[in-house]
């Protein structure tokens, strides 16, 4: 390969990279924002719905007049959409948001971070779409161990009280298959397609748990609504463009593990928002986030692979 092919190779993968990294700046900072938002009286369920139901009411309108194509699916790949807009959209966002208004940001981060260990077993040992590597393996592990510090590296910070047992570990479940399948579609369907309908049927989703009637009965204001609109923007609707375009470029596996940088950027936000203690520990754990992912950048073909069946 000479070194023009070489860099024009390389030029999509540190596109996706820059995509990811720009998803986990949105997703970290609202994680604090959220759970301001929380100790404002906001509810879990009115802000969880609400970031997807938005996000697609701007997307159906501009492609609404843009490029009507977008909403073509083939009938037979409704449920994969399914999957993506109910359990990796509502769910994911639901069970995620409740752990943090009921535990605390970096724990419920911490937990939905394991995510990335099950795309990589199941797309390395599963559905062998992707080829495992030592280095792959140094930095997934590398990931999880500076999540785990980000969050104190005590016991003690790593509560999950009454349903947070629950749905804690269901988010990183949610999580991974929506990196999973998502991947999946976007074999076939553009990015914004899969956006479209990842919303859309969230929404719809959200419809039968909490009916129209209902949020008009609150009597939501103005700047209620304002509040919505911004946090469902740069909650959901960038980060989640971000990510979507992201997986696109790189493997599953990889995408989750750049992901796990949001650690480090919701606890430095929620330190400059909420005023939560940053201690060295943490610090040292976001390096070692940072670490595992400019270990990806080191060319994997000077690493030995391993194929599924393998030990590393």
């Amino acid at each position: 390969m000479t070194s023009v092919e070489a860099s024009t190779e390389h030029r999509p993968a540190m596109t996706g990279y820059l995509l990811i990294l720009l998803a986990v700046v949105f997703w970290g900072g609202s994680a604090a924002l959220a759970k301001f938002l929380f100790i404002r009286h906001y509810d879990t369920l009115i802000i969880t719905q609400m970031r997807s139901t938005l996000s697609f009411l701007l997307l159906a309108a501009y492609f609404a007049i843009r490029d009507r194509t977008v909403f073509r699916i083939r009938r037979e790949d409704l449920p994969l959409f399914l999957i993506v807009g109910v359990v990796g959209i509502a769910l994911t966002n639901f069970t995620y948001y409740y752990t943090v208004a009921t535990a605390t940001v970096a724990t419920a981060i911490l937990v939905q971070y394991t995510a990335p260990v099950l795309v990589t077993l199941y797309m390395v040992f599963v559905a062998r779409e992707e080829q495992g590597s030592r280095i792959k393996s140094a930095s997934l592990v590398l990931a999880l161990i500076g999540c785990y510090f980000a969050v104190r590296g005590e016991a003690d910070v790593i509560r999950l009280p009454g349903w947070s047992a629950v749905t804690g570990p269901a988010s990183a479940v949610f999580f991974a298959m929506l990196m999973i399948v998502s991947k999946r579609l976007l074999k076939t369907y553009s990015q914004w397609t899969v956006l479209l309908y990842a919303f859309g049927l969230s929404a719809v989703f959200w419809q039968f748990v909490n009916p129209p009637w209902i949020i008009v009965a609150a009597e939501y204001t103005p700047r209620d609504w304002g509040v919505f609109w911004v946090f469902a923007v740069v909650s959901i609707l960038i980060p989640h463009t971000a990510f979507t375009v992201s997986l696109r470029m790189l493997e599953a596996s990889t995408v989750g593990i750049v992901s796990t940088l949001e650690p480090v950027v919701a606890i430095v936000a929620a330190w400059l928002v909420l005023g939560e203690e940053l201690s060295a520990t943490q610090v040292a754990g976001g390096a070692a986030i940072l670490a595992a992912v400019a270990l990806l950048q080191v060319n994997p073909r000077s690493w030995a692979r391993f194929a599924p069946g393998e030990h590393a």
